[in-house]
């Protein structure tokens, strides 16, 4: 009897665990559409890039963050610092992403769902160039 009644307390907990994993899944999917459109916002309002972008979805203790890594050149207070100019811009010109999503994230440790994940962005020629 105890047996039973303890594996019928865990069905709950699998079953939002399992919700909270496939809403988080859900968004690291259309993270790197979501990373293109922050950096065409971006160059929007003159920036010419982005470290990183943080923000709360679904919940307000819920976090996304999107870091954005430029290999050929340092983005400094928006700005392109340094440029490498022996990079070929059209094979070169790539950006990296790291888009970290975390959810249920006020509750214990074990409650917590993390997904980390990377890709990469293709730029054409004129994005490096200052608008």
């Amino acid at each position: 009897m105890n047996l039973s009644f303890n594996i019928s307390s865990y069905i709950p907990r699998i079953l939002r665990d399992e919700y909270y994993y496939t809403e988080a899944r859900i968004l690291s999917l259309n993270a790197k559409e979501l990373a293109k459109y922050f950096l065409y916002k971006a160059k929007q309002e003159g920036k010419e890039c982005i470290n990183f972008i943080n923000f709360n979805y679904p919940k307000d203790d819920d976090i996304v963050r999107i870091d954005y890594f430029y290999p050929i050149a340092e983005c400094d207070n928006f700005k392109f610092k340094s440029i490498n100019q022996d990079a070929n811009l059209s094979k070169d010109g790539v950006i990296i992403i790291n888009i970290s999503i975390r959810l249920n994230s006020n509750q214990a440790v074990n409650d917590e769902i993390f997904i980390n994940k990377k890709d990469l962005i293709s730029t054409n020629q004129d994005f490096w160039k200052s608008w």
